[in-house]
C-alpha cells in the first residue's frame, strides 16, 4: 500500500509535525505525489491525493489565507506542508485557523528541511509499492495458470482466485443458475437470492457487463462470461475491500480461462449432439439394446419403463436451446437430439411438469407430445408426436391423446389431409370464379344444405345457388346429390389451406 500522510508525518528522519486537521479523513488517504508551489492559486497544477509544500511567500499583501485554504480543500489535496524559518519564523496564525476550520491537515516542515527530501521519500514509497504490486500480480497470475492445468481446471482456478484475493466466488451458467463447484469459501446465504436475480437480469440483457455492488461487508463484483449475444454465464466475486487494478487484471485472466473451459465443453457438447442423433436412429430402427448401451457410454439418462416422445418445431436459436438442454439434462430424466429443423425429446412418462419443460418454455415453440409408449415402440411414439405437432400452435403444446377430443378433422389434418383437399380443388386453380364457388359451398353447408336460407344470405336466387353448386360438383368430379360426395366436399373445405 502506498504511503499515507499520517505515515509520512510519523517518519522520524523528516521530523514533520501536524498542527491542524488532526481529525481529517485525508490523513489516511494514499499520497499520490508531493508538489511544491508558492503561487497564491496553485490548484490548476494540483491533483486529488497530493501533498502541497510551500514556504509562504505568497501570503504577503492582500492575499486571503482563508480563500487559499478553501481552494486547496476544493482541489481535494491531502494536506499542506509549511516550511518555517524561510519566509516567516513561525506558522502564520491565520493559516493555522483557516486549516483548522476547513479540516485541512497542516504540517510544519522545520529545520530548513529540503522539500526534495520529502518528495523523494514519497516517490520511493510509491515506487516500492508499485514494484510489490507487480511482483504479487506475477505470482498470482502464475498460481492461476498452474491451477488451470489441473484435471478439473475451472474449479481449481476459482479456488486459487479465492486464495489470491481473499474472497468468495460463485459461478453461474447461461441460464443464471448456480454451478455447483467445490470452492474454499461459501457465499453468504442471505445474499444468494438477490445475487441470482441480479445475474439473471444481467444475462437476459445478452450483453457483456460488469457490475459493482456495495454491501455492508464489502464489495461484490459481477462479471459476465462470453461475448455479447453469446453469454456463457457469470462470475460473482465477494471481497471485503475494493479491488485494485492488479486484482481486476487477475479476474480478467480467470474470466478468460473460464471462457476457454466453457467453450471446450461446448465443443464436446457438439460431439455429444451427434451421438444423440445416432441414439435416436437406433431407437427408430428398434435397436433398443444398442441405443441403451450408447446412452450409458454418454453417461446420460437411461430410460426405464414407458416414455413420452415430443416433437418440437420453430426453434430459432439452436445453439442456445441445445446448450440449455445440455445443462438441464445433467441429472434429469430426459434425452434429446436435433434432427434437421426438428428437436426430438423423450423422457419418463407421467412426470408433470416434464423435465425438459424448463428449457423449452417461453420460446413460442410448437410442441407435439405422444402418448406413453414402451422404448421398443419408440418409432410409434415419434409418429404420434409428429402428428400432434401438426395441430400445435406457438406456446400451446398438443398431446396426441387430445387429438381425439379435437374431432375427426383434427386427425385428418394431422395426417396431411390438406394434401387430399388440394388435389380435390386442383381443377379450380386457374378459374377466376374459384373463390366465389367455394364461398357459395361454405354458406350452403353452413345452412345444412338448405337452398333458400343459403341463397338469402348470399343475396341470390336459390336456382342460381343450385347452379353454382352443380357447377362445383362437375369441376371437382363429385355427384353432390350423394351424401358421401357432399361429406367429401365439406371435409375438403375444412382442410383447405
Amino acid at each position: 500500500m502506498p504511503i499515507t500522510l499520517r505515515e509520512l508525518i510519523a517518519e522520524p528522519e523528516l521530523k514533520l509535525r501536524l498542527v491542524a486537521g488532526t481529525e481529517a479523513d485525508s490523513l489516511d488517504r494514499e499520497l499520490t505525489w508531493v508538489h511544491s508551489s508558492d503561487l497564491i492559486d496553485p490548484t490548476p497544477w494540483l491533483e486529488p491525493g497530493q501533498l502541497l509544500l510551500t514556504d509562504g511567500s505568497q501570503f504577503g499583501g492582500d492575499a486571503s489565507v482563508t480563500d487559499y485554504v478553501r481552494r486547496l480543500r476544493d482541489a481535494e489535496i491531502v494536506g499542506l506542508g509549511y516550511a518555517v524559518g524561510v519566509i516567516t519564523p513561525e506558522l502564520p496564525q491565520a493559516l493555522v485557523d483557516a486549516c483548522r476550520d476547513q479540516q485541512l491537515p497542516l504540517v510544519v516542515v522545520a529545520n530548513r528541511l529540503p522539500f526534495i527530501r520529502i518528495i523523494r521519500h514519497v516517490a520511493d514509497a510509491i515506487a516500492a509499492d508499485r514494484s510489490a504490486r507487480v511482483t504479487r500480480s506475477i505470482r498470482a497470475q502464475r498460481a492461476i495458470a498452474r491451477a488451470a492445468l489441473q484435471p478439473n481446471g475451472l474449479a481449481a482456478t476459482l479456488r486459487e482466485l479465492e486464495v489470491q484475493l481473499d474472497c468468495w466466488v460463485v459461478l453461474y451458467d447461461r441460464l443464471g443458475r448456480r454451478v455447483r463447484l467445490q470452492t474454499k469459501r461459501a457465499a453468504p446465504a442471505e445474499l444468494l437470492d438477490e445475487l441470482s436475480k441480479s445475474v439473471a437480469a444481467t444475462l437476459r440483457g445478452a450483453k457483456r457487463a460488469s457490475r459493482k455492488i456495495e454491501t455492508a461487508d464489502g464489495e461484490i463484483t459481477l462479471q459476465t462470461i462470453g461475448r455479447t449475444g453469446d453469454l456463457l454465464g457469470a462470475l460473482v466475486i465477494g471481497t471485503a475491500v475494493t479491488l485494485d487494478a492488479e486484482s481486476n487484471d487477475l479476474i480478467a485472466s480467470v474470466l478468460g480461462i473460464a471462457s476457454i473451459a466453457i467453450e471446450q465443453s461446448r465443443v464436446l457438447d457438439a460431439a455429444r449432439h451427434e451421438l444423440r442423433r445416432g441414439v435416436l436412429a437406433l431407437l427408430q430402427a428398434s435397436a433398443t439394446d444398442a441405443a441403451l448401451a450408447a446412452l450409458r457410454a454418454l453417461e446420460a439418462w437411461v430410460p426405464e419403463g414407458a416414455v413420452v416422445v415430443s416433437a418440437v418445431r420453430g426453434v430459432r436459436n439452436w445453439e442456445s436451446t441445445l446448450g440449455e438442454l445440455e445443462v438441464l439434462a445433467e441429472g434429469a430424466e430426459f434425452a434429446f437430439a436435433r434432427v434437421g429443423d426438428e428437436l426430438i425429446v423423450f423422457e419418463t412418462a407421467g412426470r408433470d411438469p416434464r423435465p425438459s419443460a424448463e428449457a423449452l418454455e417461453g420460446r413460442e415453440l410448437m410442441i407435439g407430445v405422444s402418448a406413453p409408449v414402451d422404448l421398443e415402440d419408440f418409432s410409434e411414439g415419434l409418429r404420434q408426436a409428429r402428428q400432434a405437432v401438426e395441430r400445435a400452435r406457438p406456446g400451446a403444446p398438443v398431446e396426441f391423446g387430445a387429438l381425439a377430443e379435437l374431432g375427426m378433422l383434427a386427425w385428418l389434418e394431422a395426417a396431411d389431409g390438406a394434401v387430399a383437399a388440394r388435389r380435390l380443388f386442383a381443377p379450380l386453380h386457374d378459374r377466376a370464379d374459384a373463390a366465389e364457388l367455394l364461398h357459395s359451398a361454405e354458406v350452403w353447408f353452413a345452412h345444412n344444405c338448405a337452398w333458400d336460407p343459403a341463397a338469402r344470405e348470399l343475396g341470390m336466387h336459390r336456382h342460381t345457388l343450385r347452379a353454382r353448386i352443380d357447377q362445383l360438383g362437375v369441376i371437382c368430379q363429385l355427384d353432390l346429390e350423394d351424401f358421401g360426395a357432399r361429406a367429401e366436399l365439406y371435409t375438403a373445405l375444412q382442410l383447405r389451406e
